[in-house]
């Protein structure tokens, strides 16, 4: 009956695995990130260490002809895969944070020491049973030092967490994309952890695959609602994102509340690409998206970037009086980068805004269209003033 309700587990746990590698692999059509790589070798290490111990629970105590080889061997693969899983995820969190490949490579020598020891001890314990013994019944018991690959496992799991504090400490959590990693990352080896205690006290539950399991889905799915919900260099919301919104502000609007659209781009922004380049085009705007979501204060405004240099701000107001304070506020923030910043460029915002009391129907591009005129007609404004003041 044991047997048959961990086989239930395995192949429960193993599906919900190949569902997320053939979604991966799917998705995926170029050349692969190294992040990428790594998460699908965790994909495959876990579904590896599973399949092992799944074929030992079968295997324990029958006196088949080949019997004690295969469970020699399973026993053997499990462990030495089991050791291997939080050595792959400390690789896989280190590059997520800092993706250099330079200093990854340097790193992962540093990472692999622990992992290599484990793993000859593992090699050894055929002989020496450190991790596992097997009697003449062809039963399974564990070793004297069993414990050691689970040690060191939560070390790695431990330098993790420091490796998240150093991150959070050196200021690195400033665009949203950054934060969601920090959270991701943070949440995704607490469930293992959780479940490899479970399993070490109660001996013979199968606690740990499940907890690997679950959190390989849960990261995959903050991964998948990152690439939809976010534009990938700035950590703004996207244009599908913001439509969402809309219709739910629009849908939600509190009696005597307008909607409010701020349509934006950044000024001279071609100036920039073409004087310094695109590398720091997207610095640029980069800083620009930082300094648009400092100019909103309350959490229900929405700060999503279109494409190239142009951006919107939506939410909720009672009057004309509470936008142009956003306005106010984006100028003031970019003329304070302007003077502090050593950055080789200065940011300076165009923007139209609409306001929309939701009487009548209306759609995100025909808020966007009139919010886009009115852009044009304060930039129209400011180039005819530049040109008043050089001929002067």
């Amino acid at each position: 009956m044991e047997k048959i309700l961990y086989s239930e587990i395995v192949v429960i746990c193993a599906t919900v695995l190949m569902v997320v590698w053939i979604n991966d692999t799917h998705k995926s059509r170029g050349p692969l990130m190294i992040g990428q790589k790594l998460f699908r070798l965790l994909l495959c290490i876990n579904m590896g260490a599973m399949l092992f111990d799944w074929i030992q629970v079968l295997f324990n105590g029958t006196t088949y002809v080949f019997s004690h080889f295969i469970e020699t061997a399973a026993i053997w693969g499990y462990y030495l895969l089991y050791s291997m899983i939080a050595y792959i995820f400390t690789l896989y969190a280190d590059y997520e944070l800092y993706p250099d490949n330079e200093r990854f490579k340097k790193r992962m020598v540093f990472y692999s020491i622990p992992a290599a020891i484990t793993s000859i001890m593992c090699i050894l314990s055929i002989w020496t049973g450190w991790y596992f013994q097997i009697d003449s019944a062809n039963i399974y018991s564990r070793g004297k030092l069993f414990y050691i690959p689970t040690i060191v496992s939560f070390a790695y799991i431990l330098y993790i967490l420091r490796m998240l504090t150093m991150y959070r400490r050196n200021n690195l959590l400033e665009t949203s994309a950054q934060r969601d990693l920090y959270t991701r990352l943070f949440i995704f080896p607490m469930a293992p952890c959780l479940c490899a205690v479970l399993q070490i006290v109660v001996p013979g539950s199968a606690w740990i695959f499940p907890g690997t399991t679950i959190a390989i889905l849960i990261n995959y799915i903050n991964i998948q609602n990152g690439y939809m919900a976010r534009d990938h260099l700035t950590g703004l919301y996207n244009r599908t994102q913001l439509e969402n919104f809309m219709n739910y502000q629009l849908k939600n609007l509190k009696k005597g509340n307008y909607f409010f659209l701020i349509m934006l781009d950044m000024d001279r922004f071609k100036h920039i690409n073409d004087t310094y380049g695109h590398v720091v085009g997207d610095d640029a705007l980069i800083q620009a998206a930082k300094l648009l979501r400092s100019s909103c204060k309350r959490r229900s405004d929405y700060v999503a970037r279109l494409g190239g240099d142009e951006f919107v701000i939506i939410g909720q107001c009672e009057n004309t009086e509470a936008v142009d304070m956003i306005i106010k506020r984006m100028h003031d923030v970019a003329d304070e980068f302007n003077q502090i910043s050593k950055k080789p460029y200065k940011i300076y915002f165009s923007a139209g805004y609409v306001i929309y009391d939701g009487s009548t129907y209306a759609t995100l591009d025909t808020l966007l269209s009139e919010a886009d005129r009115k852009m044009y007609e304060v930039k129209k404004a400011k180039k005819s003033k530049e040109k008043i003041e050089n001929n002067d």
